[in-house]
C-alpha cells in the first residue's frame, strides 16, 4: 500500500490517513490533552501579553477594528472568553469601537432567507463563534437590523456603524456597516482564524460586481421578516448574493494579493496567531488588481473572459 507522504503533515492529518475511525475517537480526545497541557505549560499567555500583541500589530486607542475570532483551550490565552474581549475593548480604548459579524446561519444568505427564518435582532444567536455570541449579549453592544449580515458594534459611535443597515439594499455595500469601517478608516483583525474570514471581501466584491460577466446578486429585492429592537416586526428589502457568485469566488486571489503588495501584519502571542488589514488598503489593491483584470472569481467557464480566468484554487467562505 502507498501511503501519500507525512512529513509536513499535522498529527491530525496523520491519524485521519492510518487509523480507522474507532482508533480515531479513542485517540483524538487524548491528543488534544497532551496538546492543551504542552500549551498551558510553554505557549499560554494572559491580557498584558495580549494588548502587548495587538499594538504591535498596529491597533491603536481610538481605532475602529472589525473582530474575526476563534477560541479554544489550545491556543493559550489564560482566562475567559470576556476577559479575552475586554482586551480588545482596552486596546481601542472608550473613544474606538470594537465590530464583529453575528450571521445567524453557516450556509448561505439565500438558503437562511429562503427557509423563512424570522431574524429578531434582540434574541438570534450569533452562529460566528462563541466570542461573537457573548459579545452579542453585552448590554452595551448594538446589533444592526439586517437579516442576513447583522453587525454588532461597541463604543461611543456604535450607533453611527449600525443603525441605517436596515435601509441597506446591499447587505455590505453603500451605507452598511463596512461601508462606514472604510469611511472610518478602520482595519480587520483575525485572531486565531484565517484570513479567508474577512467579511469585508463582500464590500470589495461589491465595488467591482459591475465588471463582472456574471451576476452578483439577485435580481430581485426579497422582503425579509426580521424583529427589530423594539420586539416589532418589519420588513427589510435586500438583495442577496447569488449562488453561482458563490460558486465562483476565489478568495486566494486576494489574499494572495495582499500579501504580495505587504498589506497583512501578523504577530504571535503564546500559541495564538494574530492577522491585521486596513480595509482601505484593501480596497487600494482590488482596485489596483481590477485595474490589471485580475478579480477573485473564476469564469473560465464562460467562454472568451473579459475577466482574467485565474487557477482554480479555492479557499471557502464562511461569510456567504
Amino acid at each position: 500500500m502507498t501511503l501519500r507522504p507525512l512529513e509536513f503533515a499535522s498529527p491530525w492529518t496523520a491519524i485521519d490517513v492510518l487509523l480507522s475511525k474507532s482508533q480515531k475517537r479513542w485517540l483524538k480526545p487524548k491528543l488534544l490533552r497532551a496538546q492543551e497541557r504542552l500549551v498551558r505549560a510553554f505557549l499560554s499567555y494572559g491580557e498584558p501579553e495580549l494588548l502587548g500583541a495587538l499594538r504591535r500589530i498596529g491597533v491603536r486607542a481610538g481605532d475602529s477594528v472589525m473582530l474575526h475570532s476563534a477560541f479554544k483551550s489550545t491556543h493559550g490565552f489564560r482566562g475567559s472568553i470576556d476577559q479575552l474581549t475586554n482586551v480588545f475593548l482596552d486596546a481601542v480604548g472608550p473613544g474606538g469601537h470594537l465590530l464583529m459579524v453575528s450571521l445567524p446561519y453557516r450556509s448561505s444568505s439565500l438558503d437562511y432567507l429562503n427557509r423563512g427564518k424570522v431574524f429578531d435582532v434582540r434574541r438570534t444567536p450569533s452562529l460566528m463563534g462563541l466570542i461573537s455570541e457573548m459579545f452579542r449579549l453585552r448590554p452595551d453592544v448594538r446589533r444592526s437590523v439586517h437579516p442576513t449580515h447583522p453587525v454588532l458594534a461597541w463604543g461611543p459611535r456604535a450607533g453611527w456603524f449600525v443603525d441605517d443597515h436596515p435601509g441597506c439594499r446591499f447587505p455590505c455595500g453603500p451605507g452598511s456597516p463596512f461601508d462606514k469601517l472604510a469611511a472610518d478608516d478602520g482595519q480587520a483583525v483575525f485572531f486565531n482564524v484565517a484570513l479567508a474570514n474577512f467579511t469585508f471581501f463582500h464590500y470589495l466584491e461589491h465595488l467591482v460586481s459591475d465588471q463582472l460577466p456574471f451576476a452578483l446578486y439577485t435580481p430581485d429585492l426579497i422582503d425579509a421578516a426580521v424583529i427589530d429592537h423594539d420586539g416589532e416586526r418589519r420588513i427589510v428589502r435586500t438583495h442577496v448574493f447569488t449562488a453561482d457568485a458563490i460558486r465562483r469566488r476565489r478568495f486566494a486571489v486576494l489574499e494572495d494579493g495582499l500579501r504580495a503588495r505587504g498589506l497583512i501584519r501578523s504577530q504571535r502571542v503564546g500559541a495564538s496567531r494574530i492577522l491585521a488589514v486596513r480595509v482601505r488598503d484593501a480596497i487600494e489593491c482590488v482596485t489596483d488588481m481590477a485595474r490589471h483584470g485580475v478579480f477573485f472569481y473564476d469564469t473560465s467557464d464562460l467562454g472568451p473572459p473579459s475577466v482574467r480566468p485565474i487557477a482554480p484554487r479555492d479557499v471557502r467562505d464562511p461569510n456567504q
